[in-house]
């Protein structure tokens, strides 16, 4: 569990403004394919021509963004500043009613103290300066320009100087600068920056083809000075985030950990690499395990490939339907030009050994069901009337599970072999202790699953005897505040609740046996209506449900291979402490 320390450190009001600017809704607009500078770890490289992008277009990216509903507006590059109508486009996201207007830059046009007044007065309101070094010879080294570290210093004066602006500071962390961002940090700190962005080299553009060998490092080698930079997020005014960064490396700091949605800005900067992967088959040109083996979306990567081989394989036992998620479904808009580039030029290409399968047969998910020989299908929803509702376009499921808000009128559906609308009821799902205690008074064969919470847990230790039909599972949520309302204590409740019931969510190492094994379900709410994986839908799924994180702990687990660890918020709400690793020996008993 996390430390009083860490909660501290983490508080209420500290925690939610976190998560909330996580969630905010952003428009990332890229000026240019150009920068005055020439960093070594620039994931961008491969796209960097000298084009600055037509006024026009940017416009338009600009106002359609707040017609779909941002609230920030992000100016970046290349770099944004050398693109002549800057400060146009700065007047035009004031004038359009973002809330913030942002620019992500190396800050070196900063020096100019009359520039930055033009954009601070045509409504800049915050700006984010990369710098990577807490000297010249360091940061020179690492962006190519001998003299940007002391230009850059300038601007940071200058808008320090003038006051307006929120100022925050990006890094690279990389082999180069790593023992250096404590000392970063305090110096930056220093001079008034209080809010700080640590990002993890990733394996792309320059930082893979020219920085390979020489950026990217041990990070189990430098843990003592990344713990003492993650020591300045206790600072109550500091803000600390952690861009891109392996969570397990997190441990002591699980609060740092990127919130998990901010995977969707990450996949709308290469959404037409993906859309071209999943609509034309065409791979990733970055699959590589000497690549992923550094990047933050490896276990991404690796489960969309898992999902497109079990959509064209047809290899699901359950298919799960949501009757409510297209009502929950936010607008899409946006993606980094830079990506169709990526895209285009690898039209045509064949998919990578082992990579994603190839696009499977447009079919309807009613098609897919049948087609597949899914006997059982899952159905989520308010109440059993719009369940109902959903089974006709299914035939060929005869076995049926319900995820219900309000479960009243299933008793009277029920026929007496069990059946609900000719079909086996084999499982529901259950949130309130007065819906197991209806359910489980029924005389039916119909497992009742119930989802761990608080108020679960103290019904449950009140059990006695256990009823047979009961089982169990770990709930999982999109974001930590709802975990940390929720969520029970796993640790101590199974230390209490002994009972050999089936559990799913849980590792070994909490439950003191091995999970009950999960089938493979296809869950609709992934996929467009003619049957396609869709990426932004499976992105919010994998968020939801199959992000999950091991301990560096868990290696020698005699469970490691086939244990998934607990959901990456769940981690963030509380901690690594709980999982500890199984030796053989227990496991063999």
């Amino acid at each position: 569990m996390l430390s009083e320390e860490t909660r501290a450190a983490t508080g209420s009001d500290k925690l939610r403004g976190h998560e909330d600017a996580a969630h905010e809704k952003r428009n990332w607009v890229r000026l240019t394919y150009d920068c005055n500078n020439r960093c070594v770890f620039c994931l961008d490289s491969d796209t960097h021509d000298g084009e600055i992008r037509n006024r026009e277009e940017i416009k338009e990216q600009i106002l359609e963004g707040r017609r779909q509903g941002a609230e920030r507006l992000i100016l970046s590059g290349g770099e944004p500043t050398m693109h002549p109508d800057y400060v146009a486009f700065i007047k035009l996201g004031a004038l359009a009613g973002y809330r913030k207007v942002q620019t992500v830059t190396n800050g070196r046009m900063f020096m100019y103290a009359p520039f930055l007044k033009k954009c601070l007065d045509a409504g800049l309101s915050e700006i984010t300066f990369s710098l990577h070094g807490p000297n010249a010879r360091i940061h020179d080294a690492l962006v190519g320009v001998q003299g940007a570290f002391d230009e850059e210093m300038r601007g940071l004066d200058n808008v320090f100087a003038d006051g307006r602006p929120i100022v925050n500071v990006d890094i690279v962390i990389n082999r180069a600068n790593v023992k250096h961002v404590p000392e970063m940090l305090r110096s930056f700190y220093e001079k008034g920056v209080r809010e700080f962005d640590l990002l993890q080299v990733v394996p792309f553009g320059r930082a893979f083809t020219d920085g390979r060998d020489t950026l990217f490092y041990d990070l189990e080698a430098m843990q003592p000075y990344l713990v003492e930079a993650l020591e300045f997020s206790r600072r109550p005014d500091v803000h600390l985030w952690m861009n891109r960064f392996p969570p397990k490396h997190l441990e002591g700091f699980e609060h740092l950990i990127q919130d998990p949605y901010k995977l969707t800005d990450e996949v709308r900067g290469r959404r037409q690499e993906f859309s071209a992967l999943l609509n034309d088959g065409v791979a990733l040109d970055c699959r590589d395990p000497a690549r992923c083996k550094y990047c933050y979306l490896e276990q991404f990567c690796d489960t969309l490939d898992a999902v497109g081989e079990t959509v064209a394989t047809k290899r699901f036992e359950v298919m799960r339907v949501d009757t409510e998620y297209e009502a929950q479904q936010s607008p899409v808009f946006g993606g980094d030009p830079a990506s169709a580039r990526r895209a285009d030029g690898r039209v045509g290409l064949p998919m990578a050994p082992g990579g994603a399968a190839a696009r499977p047969p447009l079919l309807s998910p009613a098609q897919l069901a049948v087609a597949a020989g899914a006997d059982t299908l899952r159905v989520a929803a308010p109440s059993l009337r719009q369940a109902l509702a959903e089974l006709p376009r299914f035939p060929g499921a005869s076995a049926l599970e319900l995820e219900l808000d309000d479960y009243a009128g299933l008793a009277d559906a029920l026929t007496t072999d069990g059946s609900l609308d000719g079909r086996r009821l084999a499982r529901v799902l259950v949130r309130r202790p007065a819906d197991a205690v209806a359910m489980l008074a029924l005389h039916a064969e119909f497992e009742v699953q119930v989802a761990l919470s608080k108020e679960t847990a103290e019904w449950l230790l009140t059990l006695a005897p256990v009823p047979a039909r009961l089982t169990l599972m770990q709930p999982t949520y999109e974001r930590l505040t709802e975990c940390r309302e929720k969520d029970v204590e796993l640790g101590s409740f199974f230390a209490a609740f002994t009972a050999a019931v089936p559990v799913e969510g849980v590792p070994a190492c909490v439950t003191g046996r091995a999970p009950r094994e999960e089938r493979e379900v296809l869950d609709t709410a992934m996929m467009d209506a003619a049957g396609q994986l869709e990426i932004f839908r499976y992105t919010k799924r994998y968020i939801l449900e199959r992000y999950r994180t091991k301990s560096l702990r868990c290696k020698p687990c005699a469970h490691v291979d086939t244990c998934s660890g607990l959901h990456i918020n769940y981690v963030r709400a509380h901690g690594y402490e709980l999982m500890q690793p199984v030796p053989s020996s227990s496991a063999a008993r």
